[in-house]
């Protein structure tokens, strides 16, 4: 079975977890959940408060994903014990968001990623130790986001730096890989405003293969293969001039 297939199969059952998942009524009417009630009313100088109020507005709020999906619990019940059933310490080895288990219940969700990264060194020592980075470590938990350059390089830099000793080049290589993947992002963005090839056409067929291989590179980034994903970009900047050529002619 091909990499890609697998990769399209875990996107579409993703896709089909989340819209499957509870927290919204049919035509998007939110339905009642009771972590969410609860944890809203408590102070933010609390760790379980500041949490949930980092919750609120976060891109998993608009998607109805709610504290059950990942700690466990009730959400339907009123009752603060049986409400909190099932819930684990995120100390304990059993619980989704232990710290070994994150990407696996994060992968529930983003499967193509959570793929990837199960292919990433970090990945085997993070199983192999407990040591090492896992998704939280750069997209955050309540509030999530996407690292820009300095930021990577930053988070890079804990484990491989000159005291360590292990590949301390990689904070500064991993913040130019990214800033070249936000460009092909914006490349791309500009020349789909640019030509807008009409369906079925050649140059719709060199823009689909930018397409595809701009989320290659993305998928790439959570292997943290920087070569690879350097390798995916140069092929969508080929289908680009491809694209250019063609459109240009008379």
């Amino acid at each position: 079975m091909s990499d890609k297939y697998i990769v399209s199969l875990l996107i579409m059952l993703s896709a089909i977890f989340i819209l499957s998942a509870p927290g919204f009524a049919d035509g998007g009417k939110k339905i009642e959940n009771a972590c969410v009630n609860c944890h809203s009313k408590l102070s933010v100088s609390s760790f379980v408060g500041i949490k949930s109020h980092d919750w609120k507005g976060s891109i998993h709020q608009k998607h109805g994903i709610t504290c059950d999906k990942c700690h466990g619990g009730n959400p339907a019940a009123m009752d603060k014990n049986k409400a909190h059933t099932g819930v684990l310490s995120s100390s304990n080895p059993e619980s989704r968001v232990y710290y070994k288990n994150i990407p696996s219940t994060c992968g529930s969700c983003h499967g193509a990623e959570f793929y990837k990264f199960t292919q990433s060194y970090h990945f085997k020592k993070l199983e192999a130790t407990g040591k090492g980075p896992n998704c939280v470590t750069c997209h955050g938990s309540m509030v999530t986001s996407v690292l820009n350059p300095d930021d990577i390089a930053n988070v890079c830099v804990r484990c491989h730096n000159k005291r360590i000793g292990v590949f301390p080049y990689i904070p500064q290589k991993a913040k130019a890989v990214l800033l070249l993947l936000r460009q092909g992002k914006a490349l791309l963005a500009a020349d789909k405003e640019l030509y807008k090839p009409a369906r079925g056409s050649a140059e719709a067929s060199y823009l689909q293969e930018a397409q595809s291989s701009l989320y290659s590179a993305k998928l790439q980034w959570h292997k943290f293969d920087l070569d690879a994903i350097v390798r995916d970009l140069q092929e969508m900047n080929n289908s680009l001039e491809k694209l250019s050529r063609s459109s240009s002619r008379p």
